[in-house]
């Protein structure tokens, strides 16, 4: 008991202190800037989605046909493909059933490709708001001959290293021989065997592809352009066909 009279002396403090109660760690406080792991997940299929209505696999959101930016870059694709693809299957040096491969795989797939996104953005333009302006046909009508011009540019790409090559060969033997032999019997025979050994070489898969690229473009894609475009033109209303620019 303690004794609470004047006088008396003060009872003794106990010596260990008071426990106080344990520190708790902060919480970590999510940052702002770190992706959470539902939005991580929900960009990624939306980048799917997206890729999926890119190469066909679901429906356009607004109800448009799949593969619609084929449409307009399908010539370009082609045309691509027969000025590099072609030349470089001449320098390649693979074997002839090799080239013949790849060649029936060519013209099995890129004629089709073509020929349907061609009239498909025809008719389109006639299903989706029933008219065709002039403007916008004669652009797929000028863009429809890419391909006949990439047969061009690969032939002139064969021609140039062909005849690079034929110098090469002649140019250490010009002025050893007479003028005379060096014109009609150096010139010609190198020239016969540059057609097999230069750099470029087409041979008869190089020569198809590039006879059937010229005939598809100008026998089947050019009439169906220009025969059902211009029928297509002429049903649109006239309003749709006068050029307001001019």
């Amino acid at each position: 008991m303690t004794d609470l009279s004047p006088g008396a002396a003060p009872a003794p403090q106990s010596a260990e202190p008071a426990q106080q109660p344990a520190p708790q760690a902060p919480e970590p406080v999510a940052s702002a800037s770190a992706p959470q792991p539902a939005a991580v997940t929900a960009r990624w299929a939306k980048r799917r989605k997206e890729l999926r209505i890119l190469f066909g696999r679901e429906p356009e959101p607004d109800g448009r046909p799949s593969f619609i930016w084929l449409e307009r870059w399908d010539a370009f694709i082609v045309a691509t493909f027969i000025t590099i693809g072609v030349p470089l299957l001449g320098a390649s040096g693979f074997a002839w059933s090799t080239k013949l491969f790849i060649g029936m795989l060519w013209f099995a797939a890129w004629s089709t490709f073509f020929y349907h996104f061609e009239l498909r953005e025809l008719i389109g333009q006639m299903t989706g708001r029933g008219a065709i302006k002039a403007e916008q046909l004669s652009q797929q009508q000028d863009s429809a001959q890419e391909p006949r011009y990439a047969v061009r540019y690969a032939i002139f790409i064969w021609l140039l290293a062909y005849v690079v090559h034929v110098v090469i060969k002649v140019f250490p033997i010009y002025g050893t021989l007479p003028e005379w032999k060096f014109i009609t019997v150096t010139i010609p025979v190198q020239i016969y065997h540059s057609w097999w050994d230069s750099w470029i070489s087409y041979g008869i898969v190089e020569w198809l592809a590039l006879v059937h690229a010229w005939f598809v473009t100008k026998k089947l894609i050019n009439r169906d352009t220009y025969d059902v475009g211009n029928i297509f033109s002429k049903a649109a209303p006239m309003g749709e066909r006068v050029n307001l620019s001019r």
